[in-house]
């Protein structure tokens, strides 16, 4: 008497697999295309940086300024040793990651330097401070560092140069010429552990000038939003009439 269950369930089995089968699949999904929902903003793509280099200047006036205070400038190398030669000002340091964005039309992102940094050294009292674990926030315009392997600062701040301009297309390169002023937080703890007074909030710093080398198998104009018209500022806007000319229209007679 068993056999009619049986088979019964065998027929209910076989049904089911043939409704499975005929049942839709779901679409795969897909990036969404430009202009779609959920598709990336353009000129948000961030780029990678693949190397390059930096210098960082002492200015002139800077420079002179702390030789009469008896302050000298070294090269810190990537083991953390101090060079025994003084610099003239001039420091170089390689770009080791970061990525660049366009951001409201100026460059953004940010770029990783090398572990070597610059040394300040009192060379009267033998008081030196390290900088290294240097970090530029493209987004924000400042420069970030390491005091003497210790205390994370905000070191100075700079113009953001736009991005059209920075950026040479066709070399894949991000170039900054910039100037860096020294915040409140970082003059005062220069000075104290330098024994100075020289370091003020606003007062030059370095001078930045950055060949950031890009990922040259991105399509830069497209990924950073530079075929189109950047924003303008409120500042530019209101320089601009927002009311267009209006045209008379010739009398008949």
């Amino acid at each position: 008497m068993r056999a009619r269950p049986l088979a019964t369930a065998a027929v209910l089995a076989l049904t089911t697999a043939l409704l499975a089968a005929a049942a839709p699949t779901a679409p795969a999904s897909r990036t969404p295309l430009p202009g779609q929902a959920g598709a990336p903003r353009a000129g948000s793509t961030e780029v990678p940086v693949k190397g390059g280099s930096a210098r960082f200047d002492a200015p002139p006036k800077t420079l002179a300024a702390l030789k009469s205070r008896g302050v000298a400038i070294a090269e810190i190398d990537t083991q953390g040793q101090i060079s025994p030669h003084y610099s003239t000002g001039s420091i170089r340091l390689g770009i080791k990651s970061g990525a660049v964005t366009n951001s409201g039309g100026k460059v953004g992102g940010e770029l990783r330097f090398s572990r070597a940094g610059i040394a300040l050294i009192n060379i009267k009292t033998k008081k030196v401070v390290k900088i290294t674990g240097l970090v530029g926030d493209l987004s924000q315009g400042t420069l970030h560092a390491v005091l003497n392997r210790r205390t994370k600062t905000t070191l100075g701040t700079f113009t953001r140069p736009r991005t059209v301009s920075a950026i040479d297309t066709e070399a894949a390169v991000l170039r900054m010429d910039t100037g860096i002023t020294v915040t409140a937080t970082a003059a005062a703890r220069l000075n104290a552990a330098l024994g100075t007074r020289f370091f003020t909030r606003g007062g030059p710093l370095l001078r930045l000038r950055v060949d950031a080398a890009l990922d040259p198998s991105v399509d830069l104009v497209t990924a950073l939003h530079l075929g189109r018209p950047t924003p303008r500022t409120d500042e530019e806007d209101r320089a601009v009439p927002s009311a267009r000319p209006r045209t008379v229209p010739a009398s008949h007679h």
